[in-house]
């Protein structure tokens, strides 16, 4: 009847634009993914600051019941480090990680880099506050 086929309604430029549009629809995905994954580094690492708050008053109840009564050193000094740096070095880590990740795989003109370099930051403070005690209490082996 004067009806064409539906193959030869379709223009044959459709594929090249559906191929250009999926290549940018996976492109923002990755970059909404760098971005979330640098938001969700940064707050982890404010939560590490911030339980360092928390577990302050427990390290100090810890540094009170390892005391020894009679005056000498306390025949466990690991307890309080381990009391105060437990909960933020469970939030530094991840961060970390997800740090890393993002500053070694987004583009470099990502704004999620910069976010991810702040985590990085903040997570290794922490890490670096953890790692006095802990070389300390390594040289008393």
């Amino acid at each position: 009847m004067g009806v064409p086929p539906p193959e030869e309604t379709q223009p044959k430029d459709d594929t090249a634009q559906s191929e250009a549009s999926a290549a940018v629809d996976s492109w923002n995905a990755r970059r909404v993914h760098y971005e979330r994954q640098a938001t969700a580094g940064v707050v982890l690492g404010g939560l590490a600051i911030l339980s360092m708050f928390v577990t302050a008053p427990l390290a100090m109840f810890a540094m009170l019941g390892t005391y020894p009564s009679d005056g000498g050193p306390s025949p466990t000094p690991w307890v309080t480090p381990l009391v105060f740096f437990s909960l933020p070095l469970l939030f530094a880590l991840p961060s970390l990680a997800l740090a890393i990740s993002v500053i070694r795989n987004s583009p470099d003109a990502s704004p999620a880099r910069s976010s991810a370099a702040f985590a990085l930051c903040i997570s290794g403070l922490v890490f670096a506050l953890a790692l006095g005690p802990a070389l300390d209490l390594l040289g008393n082996i």
